[in-house]
């Protein structure tokens, strides 16, 4: 690269040269600088082109049970990379953190920055402003619901506390005029915070229809297609009253002694208990002892009978290497009255 093809190129490109020459600073200079920068740079590259190499020789291959002396062993040195302080962009993104907080981060390029600094006169006095909007649901508007947060120019991310869970949230970036007047120099993405608690979505696969329901108690109490209604209740008490003596159904207080033969009145009653949760994708579970299959995003749901009692739930995560695990053991009593 010669002196003459530098100074033809612009400012930008200069920049991307520089930083794949890994120059630091360069975010700093202008273009006068970073000119001189990289000839010094092509000067050195040449000179080392026509040094001769003091390059050690490879070290040779070592039979097993040969000694090697740290003196034979070359250093390595690993080379830094680093961090631009700007890409010389103008933007702004916006993160979800948790279901109440969000992360934003931006950047401006050099004319943004001269500019308001021409106009506010320094750059440290520019009101830099974060619009974020709340569009709840997806329904409403982004100009309908919002809340302002002002920034120092000097730092490029902000923690915003939205206090809302399982909305949609988009922010701009921008100023205020010395009129009062925001004006947006980038919008962002939009995010949906998760939700804070169970879902309110019930899964079909626990649904059971009405008549399905009375169709499983008939074929538990063992009735028969020619057994009249009055006979399978009948059959129904008669079979749950034996279940609850071996333990096997939930309490129930059954109305046998207090059933009178012309009346169809009746009431079965059982619980359950859902447990649920997430994990690590990668990780297995266990339930009082049992494997529990994990969903792709590491949640489970398992639903268990409650019979009368105190249950104890021991609910164990171990991590895929087997290094890791955690144990949390919640206690459910169910008293029948």
């Amino acid at each position: 690269m010669s002196p003459e093809n530098l100074v033809r190129m612009s400012k930008e490109e200069l920049l991307k040269l520089a930083r794949k020459k890994n120059i630091p600073n360069r975010s700093r200079m202008n273009k006068a600088d970073l000119i001189k920068n990289l000839n010094n740079l092509v000067s050195e590259e040449k000179n080392k082109m026509t040094e001769p190499s003091n390059q050690a020789h490879p070290t040779p291959y070592m039979a097993p049970g040969e000694m090697v002396t740290a003196e034979e062993i070359s250093p390595v040195v690993e080379e830094g990379w680093e961090v631009p302080f700007s890409y010389n962009e103008t933007l702004v993104v916006l993160m979800v953190r948790d279901p109440y907080w969000l992360y934003s981060y931006w950047d401006f390029n050099s004319e943004v920055v001269n500019r308001l600094s021409r106009i506010f006169g320094a750059w440290d006095k520019v009101p830099l402003n974060l619009r974020v909007y709340d569009l709840g649901n997806g329904e409403g508007q982004p100009e309908q619901n919002f809340f302002d947060v002002s920034v120092n120019p000097h730092i490029k991310n902000w923690y915003i506390n939205t206090n809302q869970s399982n909305h949609r949230f988009q922010v701009d970036l921008g100023y205020f005029t010395p009129s009062g007047q925001f004006i947006s120099l980038a919008r962002s993405n939009i995010v949906t915070t998760p939700r804070d608690g169970i879902s309110e979505i019930i899964d079909e696969e626990w649904m059971v229809v009405e008549e399905d329901f009375r169709r499983l108690y008939r074929l538990a109490a063992g009735a028969g297609l020619g057994e009249s209604s009055l006979e399978m209740m009948e059959s129904l008490i008669r079979r749950l009253e034996k279940e609850v003596g071996s333990g096997a159904v939930s309490s129930i207080s059954s109305p046998a002694r207090h059933f009178e033969e012309k009346r169809h009145f009746w009431l079965v009653l059982d619980t359950k208990l859902i447990v649920y949760g997430a994990t690590e994708p990668d990780a297995s579970l266990k339930i009082q002892g049992e494997p529990v299959k994990l969903r792709p995003d590491g949640s489970f749901t398992l639903r268990m009978a409650l019979p009368e009692g105190t249950q104890v739930i021991p609910v164990t995560a171990t991590s895929k290497d087997g290094i890791d695990s955690i144990t949390i053991t919640p206690q459910v009593t169910k008293e029948t009255h």
